[in-house]
């Protein structure tokens, strides 16, 4: 019986959930440089997991691995940004729509509450908002009942959600965006999809403006934990 097998894709698994929750969280932005050794101690574990990981997130192209085995988060381009948020404008939308076929009333209490969490950290905790930004859309799409689906937004996620830390929440007033989640909520809480589908995508399309005119200067992301970002930043996150 291939216990140990089995046990060791579970820890790759576990790893790889990880580092990308990582990535969406923007605790890890493009650019950086990722060391194997140094997160198999913080994850407690050996090289392999890490390494297979490392490469499953290279092969959605969160990762890269350079010839010379630098490992790093991805940069996008601003086409290749453009074609996420393409990609993201369908698929969210689908998962919405059945979400709002689909959920039962007691889901509106729980996004309720994850909606009051992201007004408390709005320009306050920006990465704290991205979780909130984050856990806020996913627990509405997780009542399309569509793992594929979810797995597929997810991945274009981890290859955007960076930028929208970068650029998006720092650089933009948030005002707009909050309203937008505010009217999503309420065509979830109906069960109108097509209000809810139009509040998200204005969402999305006002963000995506935003990361889209920072990307055509060809401005690169600083670096984390670099001392010019902490600066001009304010030394909020």
């Amino acid at each position: 019986m291939p216990i140990e097998k089995i046990s060791t894709v579970t820890l790759r698994q576990k790893v790889y959930t990880q580092l990308r929750a990582k990535i969406l969280g923007a605790e890890l932005l493009p650019g950086e440089i990722i060391n194997l050794r140094s997160l198999a101690e913080k994850f407690g574990v050996s090289l392999l997991p890490v390494r297979e990981a490392v490469w499953q997130l290279a092969a959605e192209n969160i990762l890269v691995v350079e010839s010379n085995k630098r490992i790093q988060v991805n940069h996008l381009t601003s086409d290749a940004f453009q074609e996420v948020l393409d990609l993201r404008l369908l698929l969210e939308s689908e998962a919405v729509d059945k979400a709002c076929q689909k959920r039962p009333a007691k889901a509106v209490a729980k996004v309720e509450r994850i909606l009051e969490a992201m007004h408390k950290h709005l320009g306050r905790n920006h990465k704290a908002y991205i979780r909130t930004n984050d856990q806020f859309h996913q627990t509405i799409y997780a009542y399309a009942a569509s793992p594929l689906l979810l797995d597929l937004i997810q991945r274009l996620l981890a290859r955007v959600n960076p930028y929208i830390y970068l650029y998006a929440v720092h650089d933009c007033d948030l005002t707009s965006a909050m309203q937008c989640h505010e009217e999503m909520l309420a065509g979830f809480a109906d069960g109108d999809s097509s209000r809810a589908i139009a509040a998200l995508q204005n969402d999305l399309k006002d963000a995506g403006a935003a990361i889209l005119e920072r990307l055509k200067t060809q401005v690169q992301p600083p670096a984390a934990g670099s001392a010019s970002h902490h600066r001009s930043r304010g030394g909020r996150s």
